[in-house]
Formats: structure tokens, C-alpha cells, sequence
């Protein structure tokens, strides 16, 4: 059962998200990365509401990914693209009109913050705005490349083809802005700044919870043979490192099979190996 605050979570970061995007990013003709920017490009191309082009485009990839990804996965993702979606449609119906005298730079960066607050709150609880995110979960399903490099090579051909279409380079470059600023709100707010955390898990369920690791995280984990000080009992302390936009799921996923496991999470500056920066063959992955 998802948890209360998760779904408020999810509510209140997509209002910001959107309240930002309707009131800030569209007035000031600026872009978006991912399925937001194909929403505004047909906005600004033939004046149809993102609202509507938000929930058409993340339907068929929401069947797609059910059966591709399973229903775990998708279930805070619909929460948040339906949440965005309906926030959308509410503000389109309540002009409101914030005069920063057509600033860009004052508008990248005020979008950019809000954008930031309201996605980092929604991928702290485990969600996400569908679209791009949805892509980039099945491609690094059947693609040697992480979540991150997938949604990344989406943002960048979003925004190339924007360059071709609208040839206007400057209103590219403050989206470059606003986007490198909600970045960077997002790894606040949702976890401090690191890209990569490490789980070293005490429990007396510790099989259960690697096999669960592997198989619906997809990260790789390591036994460590422990025991109990005071009750000399041994155990087998589960270790895994993994990326900062899975750590709400495997927190629920360990309290599911164990709500008494002893969990430490730590900041893992750098990592190295497979997964990270190398492919299951051992090779080095192509950095895009």
C-alpha cells in the first residue's frame, strides 16, 4: 500500500511543477527537455494545451511500460503524470500573470527552482512525470546504457530538434539554464547531491532481500559476513550500491520483506565497476 506522505508528496511537487511551467516557462515562450518539451512544441505550434498532449503521449507509453516494466514500477508514476496533468488543466482555467518584465534570466532561473523543488519532492517519494522517465527505465532494460544517459540523449535530440523548428538558439540556451538549475534543486532535495548511494543491510531475512535487489532493482549486491556483538550470532550483512532515483524504491522494497532490517545509507562519491562505468562484459561504458 503506497504510503500517505508519498502521495501527498507527489500531489504537492507536481502543483510546482506545473504551476511553473503554465505560469513561468509557456508566458515567456521558453522549452522543456523529454515529453514536457514535444508538449510545448506543439503548444507554440498549433495552440494545443500540454494538459491534453501530456496524457495522450504518456497513455501508450504507460501500457507499454506495464507490460514491459511490471505494475510496481509504474504505479507512482501514473500518480505523478495524472497529478501534473490535472494541475495543468486547473491553472489553464486561473490566468495569473507574474510580471518579470519578459526577464529571461530572472525567468530561467525562478522556473528552474520551482521546477527543481516540485520534481525533487516527487522523486523523493518515488514517483516520477512519466515521459522520458518511462523511456530511459525500458531502454536500460534492454540497453547497456543507465536511466540517466537514456534521459539525457532524449533531452538532447527534444532540444536539437527544437533549435531546428523554432531557430531561436537564445530561448534554447535559458531552457539550457532553467534545466541546469532544476538539476541541481533536484539532487538537493531529493538527496543531497549525490548521484550514487550505498546500503550496507543488517537483517535475518538478508537472502530474501538480495535476491529482491537483484531482480527488481537490478543491482548488483555483495554478501559480507558479520556478527552480532553481544549475540555472537552470524549473518550475512547485504551491500549494494545504487542510483539516487532508487533509493525510496529499495527502502519500501527491504521494509516490505523485513520492517525491522537495520539499514545504513551512505554517499557514494565516485563509483566504479559494472553498472557504473562498466558493461556486464567487463568493458568500458560509452560516456554520451
Amino acid at each position: 500500500m503506497l504510503r500517505i506522505r508519498n502521495i501527498l508528496a507527489i500531489i504537492i511537487g507536481s502543483a510546482l511543477f506545473a504551476f511553473s511551467l503554465n505560469y513561468l516557462v509557456m508566458p515567456n515562450h521558453l522549452f522543456e527537455g523529454g515529453v514536457t518539451g514535444l508538449t510545448l512544441i506543439l503548444y507554440y505550434l498549433f495552440n494545443i494545451q500540454p494538459w491534453l498532449m501530456n496524457i495522450l503521449i504518456n497513455i501508450p507509453l504507460f501500457v507499454i511500460g506495464w507490460k514491459l516494466l511490471g505494475k510496481k514500477v509504474l504505479y507512482l508514476s501514473i500518480l505523478g503524470t495524472f497529478s501534473v496533468t490535472l494541475w495543468l488543466a486547473i491553472f489553464e482555467k486561473f490566468p495569473l500573470a507574474i510580471n518579470l518584465e519578459h526577464d529571461l534570466f530572472l525567468v530561467s532561473t525562478f522556473s528552474g527552482i520551482l521546477m527543481g523543488i516540485g520534481l525533487g519532492l516527487i522523486f523523493k517519494a518515488g514517483g516520477t512525470t512519466g515521459g522520458s522517465d518511462i523511456i530511459a527505465r525500458i531502454g536500460h532494460k534492454y540497453l547497456p546504457y543507465s536511466i540517466g544517459q537514456i534521459i539525457l540523449a532524449v533531452d538532447i535530440i527534444i532540444l536539437t530538434f527544437i533549435v531546428l523548428v523554432f531557430k531561436d538558439l537564445r530561448l534554447v540556451l535559458y531552457t539550457l539554464m532553467m534545466v541546469a538549475i532544476a538539476t541541481r534543486v533536484i539532487d538537493f532535495i531529493s538527496d543531497g547531491g549525490y548521484g550514487s548511494k550505498g546500503l550496507m543491510i543488517i537483517s535475518q531475512k538478508s537472502q530474501e532481500i538480495a535476491t529482491a535487489i537483484d531482480a527488481e532493482i537490478e543491482r548488483g549486491v555483495t554478501f559480507i559476513k558479520a556478527e552480532g556483538f553481544y549475540s555472537k550470532t552470524p549473518v550475512n550483512m547485504v551491500y549494494s550500491v545504487i542510483y539516487k532515483s532508487q533509493l525510496q524504491e529499495t527502502k519500501e522494497l527491504i521494509h516490505r520483506i523485513d520492517p525491522h532490517a537495520f539499514i545504513t545509507i551512505t554517499d557514494a562519491h565516485e563509483v566504479l565497476g559494472e553498472g557504473f562505468t562498466l558493461d556486464k562484459n567487463k568493458q568500458p561504458l560509452e560516456k554520451h
